[in-house]
């Protein structure tokens, strides 16, 4: 699998409808990334960094995102396998990016999981790699 690598932050995000790119990959191939992207990535992440603040995650997190670029917001929610109420919120920096090879890494943003309402981490990394 080749590593891909989503700078949310990209100009070419506003040129060419927000997280909807048809056309317009970071790399030319035309390659379409959506929102769908930075939610399945932010679980996935999330997932992996709520594990090793010690909350293993029962199932998926579920998440959803709002605005675009440096104004991306994505917020993920989940319970424990303990029962607990699991919740992230990725706030987008000046250069957020999202990058797969093998597994999920997501950079660049103010990333804060609670469990309870309290907090079990406060990153600007999370996933593989980090």
């Amino acid at each position: 699998m080749r590593k891909r690598t989503v700078r949310t932050a990209l100009p070419a995000a506003l040129l060419c409808g927000a997280l909807s790119l048809s056309g317009c990959g970071e790399d030319g191939t035309g390659e379409e990334i959506t929102g769908t992207l930075a939610r399945n990535s932010a679980a996935e992440s999330g997932e992996l960094a709520f594990d090793q603040a010690g909350h293993e995650i029962d199932g998926d997190l579920t998440c959803t995102d709002e605005g675009t670029g440096e104004n991306l917001k994505v917020t993920c929610e989940g319970t424990t396998v303990d029962g607990g109420q699991a919740r992230m919120v990725a706030d987008a920096g000046s250069d957020p990016r999202i990058e797969t090879e093998g597994g999920v890494t997501f950079e660049g943003f103010t990333i804060v999981g609670t469990v309870d309402g309290d907090e079990v981490f406060r990153e600007n990394c999370i996933g593989v790699g980090c």
